[in-house]
């Protein structure tokens, strides 16, 4: 299983058990990344890139990319039968 369905998975759980990340850990000792907070500040940054570009060429061509890679974790989600929205 590849680290970006393991993150998709971790994301889905803690969306299940309520628990989702509003803020980078301040904890001095926690030297691991928070892929949920770097996945919450990219996804801000690309939703800010396609409402103020939404026509642009290049966004429409991220857009084909971004569905074209991610579409094994669409498909996962979509199938997730337990997964509340």
């Amino acid at each position: 299983m590849s680290d970006l369905v393991k993150m998709v998975n971790t994301i889905i759980q803690n969306k299940k058990n309520n628990n989702e990340v509003e803020q980078a850990s301040t904890n001095s000792l926690d030297t691991g990344l928070n892929y949920q907070f770097m996945y919450k500040q990219l996804e801000s940054a690309v939703e800010e890139i396609i409402i103020q570009y939404p026509n642009d060429p290049i966004i429409n061509e991220l857009k084909a990319k971004l569905v074209n890679n991610l579409k094994p974790i669409l498909e996962l989600l979509q199938n997730n039968q337990d997964f509340d929205q």
